[in-house]
C-alpha cells in the first residue's frame, strides 16, 4: 500500500508539472520593444544577448536584448493580421477614439466652381467585433454658399455605425451617421434679427479605406454623402423656409 500511494503521487505530481508546462506554453505571448511597437508570437529561446522570437506563422527571429522592453501576455481584444516581421494588430473589441477632418463641396451649377467648407468631427464608442462598432459623436460642419444668405454651420450630434470589409491590414469600411444637426449662426447672422436658424434630421452613409499600424492605431479616409435639414424663418413670413443641404464629402481621420 505504501508503494502504491507514492506511485500514485508520483504520478500526480507528473501530470500537474506536464498540465502547467503546455500551459505555460500554448499563451499567446507579446513581446514589446522600445521604438513602441509589439509583435504577436511566443518567445522561444532567451539568453544574456538575444530573445529568440517565434511569430504565428512559424518564422522564428533574434532580438537583441538592448531593443526588447519586455514579454507580456497577449494582449486580449486584438487580431493580427499583418504578414510582416513586426505584424500589424488591430482591435477586436473594446472602447474606441476617431478623429476626422475634411471638407463638404458643393456645385451650384455646372458651370460653377465648387465650393469647399471645413469639417470637423470626433466619435467616440465601442467595437463590438470587427464588423460592427456603435458610437456616439459631434463636431463642426460648415455650409458656406455662394447666395445672398449663407447657410450657418452646424454643430452634429450623431449615431455611428461602422464596420471593416476584410480581416487584412488595409482593409475598405463602411459607414453610416444619423442624428441632429443643430443650426450656429454666425456672429454677422445674429445681428440680422428678422431671420433665425434651426437645425434638423442629418444623414450621411461613406466609404473609405483603413490602415492599420503596429501601435493600435489606424489611419483613414473615406469618401460620402451629407444630407442635412435647416429651416430658415423670417419675421415678416410666419411660414419658414425648409432646406435641405446636399454636400459631397471627403475626410481622413485616425483611430485609437
Amino acid at each position: 500500500m505504501y508503494i502504491y500511494k507514492r506511485f500514485s503521487l508520483l504520478i500526480i505530481f507528473i501530470f500537474l508539472t506536464t498540465s502547467m508546462a503546455w500551459s505555460q506554453r500554448d499563451v499567446p505571448k507579446t513581446l514589446y520593444l522600445k521604438d513602441g511597437s509589439f509583435i504577436l508570437g511566443s518567445l522561444v529561446g532567451k539568453s544574456t544577448t538575444e530573445h529568440i522570437w517565434q511569430l504565428t506563422d512559424g518564422t522564428q527571429l533574434r532580438f537583441p536584448n538592448k531593443v526588447v522592453k519586455f514579454v507580456k501576455d497577449q494582449k486580449k481584444d486584438f487580431q493580427y493580421v499583418g504578414r510582416s516581421k513586426k505584424g500589424i494588430i488591430r482591435k477586436t473589441k473594446g472602447y474606441f477614439g476617431r478623429f476626422m477632418v475634411g471638407y463638404f463641396a458643393e456645385k451650384e451649377n455646372q458651370s460653377s466652381s465648387p465650393i469647399y467648407a471645413p469639417s470637423i468631427n470626433l466619435t467616440v464608442g465601442y467595437q463590438i467585433n470587427p464588423r460592427i462598432s456603435l458610437g456616439i459623436g459631434t463636431g463642426y460642419d460648415g455650409y458656406s454658399t455662394n447666395g445672398n444668405f449663407q447657410t450657418p454651420p452646424i454643430i452634429p450630434l450623431y449615431l455611428d455605425l461602422t464596420g471593416d470589409i476584410f480581416n487584412n491590414a488595409i482593409t475598405p469600411y463602411y459607414k453610416l451617421s444619423a442624428g441632429y444637426g443643430f443650426a450656429s449662426p454666425t456672429k454677422d447672422q445674429k445681428l440680422n434679427s428678422n431671420i433665425s436658424y434651426k437645425g434638423g434630421l442629418l444623414i450621411h452613409p461613406s466609404v473609405g479605406l483603413k490602415f492599420y499600424t503596429r501601435r493600435n492605431l489606424a489611419w483613414f479616409f473615406d469618401f460620402g454623402y451629407r444630407f442635412q435639414r435647416y429651416n430658415r424663418a423670417f419675421i415678416s413670413n410666419p411660414n419658414p423656409e425648409r432646406w435641405t443641404l446636399q454636400r459631397t464629402t471627403f475626410r481622413i481621420g485616425i483611430e485609437f
